[in-house]
């Protein structure tokens, strides 16, 4: 990040930088879901030809609005942290700390940020696999949420919409490493005035490379979560089986189709996590700038005024 703009501007640039790439990339978001859960809907085909191109968009309202809210209470916190850390050291706003500091801040922004959307993603993941299961809740609208959030609420109460929460104190550790690598690449790659305002180009691929490294260290953890929060308790009673858990998931996934199969759907995730990722990071950066050359705009404008 290693911006030196307030928080709230850094925030309000990563949510919305992430809230369009969500929106540019939310139809292969939700077929790279229905593989991780394995369901036998998710040729492109039949899906357009059973429910139409509507339902490529399932949750996509749902998601937006975790996106939005997730992207800027972790970019907020980051900033807050990080700028803190940086006052305390005698370091320059811009200044890249070491990588257990960042690494640190990083992790525990996004254990706040989850911690505040993982009902949102919960009902999104619902919503990504209604279609073609016995839910009566897939029938589009507000209705369709408020349906799943009954139905989470009925089957498991209040906690249930923090269900696979326990994997996000190691998933965390994503956006921690994406951001970390990120900045590193800047380091690397970039010099002069690129380095502090990377070009589209550069925050594109930058962006890209880095999650896909974080997505590819944490993929088994991620997959098994989502299995979990799209798992839904059955009618018929006490098998335990009926709630998974993350070691469970990770096991019953391994014991099923071995180690590869911990990958499943890994080239969609990093397929979709390049273009995600990479036009997050370039929106964010561009409104960044947008807003330093109108804040030195005005400057300049109100010397002259001030010299008239």
């Amino acid at each position: 990040m290693t911006s030196v703009l307030p928080p709230f501007i850094q925030a309000a640039s990563g949510s919305l930088g992430a809230a369009t790439a969500n929106a540019l990339t939310y139809p292969l978001d939700l077929i790279t879901t229905r593989i991780q859960t394995a369901d036998k809907s998710t040729s492109i085909r039949r899906q357009i030809y059973t429910h139409g191109l509507s339902s490529f968009y399932d949750g996509i309202g749902t998601d937006t609005g975790a996106t939005l809210l997730s992207s800027f209470l972790y970019h907020y916190v980051y900033s807050f942290l990080r700028e803190l850390v940086v006052r305390r050291n005698g370091k320059s706003k811009a200044a890249m700390l070491p990588i257990s500091h960042e690494l640190a801040i990083g992790y525990l922004s996004g254990i706040a940020s989850r911690s505040i959307s993982t009902p949102l993603n919960l009902v999104t993941v619902r919503l990504q696999t209604a279609r073609g299961s016995d839910d009566s809740s897939a029938d589009g609208g507000a209705s369709q949420f408020m349906g799943v959030c009954r139905q989470i609420f009925r089957e498991e109460g209040l906690l249930g919409f923090w269900k696979g929460f326990s994997s996000n104190f190691i998933l965390s550790l994503n956006p921690a490493v994406t951001l970390y690598l990120f900045q590193l690449y800047r380091r690397v790659m970039l010099k002069g005035k690129e380095r502090a305002a990377p070009p589209p180009a550069h925050s594109f691929v930058g962006g890209a490379l880095a999650n896909s490294v974080a997505v590819i260290m944490l993929y088994p953890l991620l997959l098994a979560k989502t299995v979990v929060q799209a798992s839904r308790k059955a009618n018929s009673s006490n098998n335990s089986s009926q709630h998974p858990s993350i070691r469970s998931s990770i096991q019953g996934i391994y014991t099923a189709g071995g180690f590869f199969a911990l990958y499943r759907g890994l080239g969609a995730q990093l397929f979709k996590g390049v273009l995600r990722q990479g036009t997050a990071m370039m929106v964010k950066q561009r409104i960044e700038q947008l807003v330093v050359q109108a804040y030195l705009r005005q400057r300049a404008l109100r010397r002259v005024q001030y010299k008239g």
